[in-house]
């Protein structure tokens, strides 16, 4: 028990520490996302929401952040 909620913790704070990355700087890390997210702004939104799913333990949270990370890969920025 203790040790799921230790990886729950590392994944929380890994997801939110992305998020907050790509939210705030328009750029995702590593080369894999930077070649495939177009719109990392929206990327980092839907990480942050599908973090907060895990705190407020909400599974429309989740699907909705995993809707707005998904459509990240899609659509370009405008602007």
């Amino acid at each position: 028990m203790a040790l799921s909620l230790l990886a729950m913790a590392v994944l929380g704070m890994t997801g939110a520490g992305l998020g907050i990355y790509a939210l705030t700087s328009n750029r995702v890390p590593g080369r894999l996302f930077g070649k495939t997210v177009r719109n990392p702004r929206l990327w980092g939104t839907g990480m942050l929401l599908m973090v907060s799913s895990l705190a407020f333990v909400s599974w429309t949270l989740l699907i909705i952040g995993l809707g707005i990370t998904v459509t990240s890969h899609a659509v370009k920025p405008t602007g």
